[in-house]
């Protein structure tokens, strides 16, 4: 069974999927037999083995059983996204949930996961495209904020950022209908924050920008998190001559970047932090020849 410590690292696409399918049918043998437990339970209270005070105990347990088999098929399609959250993988990422959509696993999970596949491999375009195929969540669906997050960052990596306000605009008028302090309405509130980053960052007030950038760092629990806040602060401090900063920045994602889109960002960053070292190279090379010219006038 898959479990939070789970390392899908070393794990090719394919055998992700087939320890996936074996792990569900698990669980799914696990439900049946709560079933026919259920029909044991009556034969045996019927029968007046039993009383009904241990049936009416033994049917509450099996149903918090029951619940607990279904909710764990739930949670291995969710610790899935490990591969992509902390491993950095969208490459495998969008792998995995493409056999699993053809397996017909839950298509809409599949269909929004292949396009933050797409995404964060720097397929904006294909990301944009499987999104508009694809069913939108409800407002009411953990999916929706997602879904959103995703399309802004198309957007804004496209430099369409009317549609970023549009967005943004869409996500304001789901969050009233949500509870006061609940998940949900803690997503949103965060994925406008991070919307109101692209856009301050868009029209240059860096400063206000890297505070709001610095501020999700803080809530950042995922290496992928981590990876796309240092990418900003990076640019920002490239922009405004933090050359070091932007260096260690950058460093950083080239470490731990996987194969999302951000290690050739931070590699395109680096190469404008260190723009004196290429042009010194062959400067030095003509001070040595100059030298052996001198030497042979001599």
């Amino acid at each position: 069974m898959f479990t939070k410590k789970t390392n899908f690292k070393p794990m090719k696409a394919d055998a992700v999927v087939s320890a996936y399918k074996r792990n569900v049918l698990i669980l799914w043998v696990l439900h049946a037999l709560t079933v026919v437990a259920f029909f044991v339970v009556a034969a045996f209270l019927v029968t007046q083995k039993i009383t009904l005070f241990n049936a009416f105990l033994s049917v509450m347990f099996l149903c918090v059983l029951n619940y607990l088999f279904y909710t764990g098929r739930r949670i291995q399609l969710h610790l899935l996204n490990n591969i992509l959250n902390v491993n950095c993988d969208p490459v495998k990422f969008e792998k995995v949930f493409r056999k699993l959509s053809e397996a017909r696993v839950n298509r809409g999970v599949c269909q929004l996961n292949i396009a933050r596949g797409q995404y964060y491999a720097g397929k904006f375009e294909e990301a944009l495209a499987t999104l508009d195929a694809m069913a939108r969540p409800k407002d009411n669906s953990m999916q929706i904020f997602l879904y959103y997050n995703v399309k802004a960052g198309c957007c804004e990596e496209l430099g369409n950022f009317d549609r970023v306000v549009e967005i943004r605009e869409k996500v304001k008028q789901i969050m009233p209908n949500l509870k006061d302090g609940s998940p949900a309405l803690r997503n949103g509130q965060q994925l406008l924050t991070i919307i109101d980053g692209m856009l301050t960052f868009h029209r240059g007030s860096y400063m206000r920008a890297y505070e709001i950038y610095e501020d999700l760092f803080e809530m950042t629990s995922y290496p992928l998190s981590r990876l796309t806040v240092l990418i900003k602060l990076a640019k920002m401090d490239q922009v405004t001559g933090a050359i070091r900063s932007a260096a260690d920045h950058c460093e950083y994602v080239l470490d731990s970047g996987g194969t999302t889109f951000y290690k050739k960002q931070a590699e395109e960053i680096l190469a404008l932090c260190h723009p004196r070292k290429k042009a010194e190279e062959p400067a030095a090379e003509e001070t040595e020849e100059d030298k052996e010219d001198a030497d042979g006038a001599e």
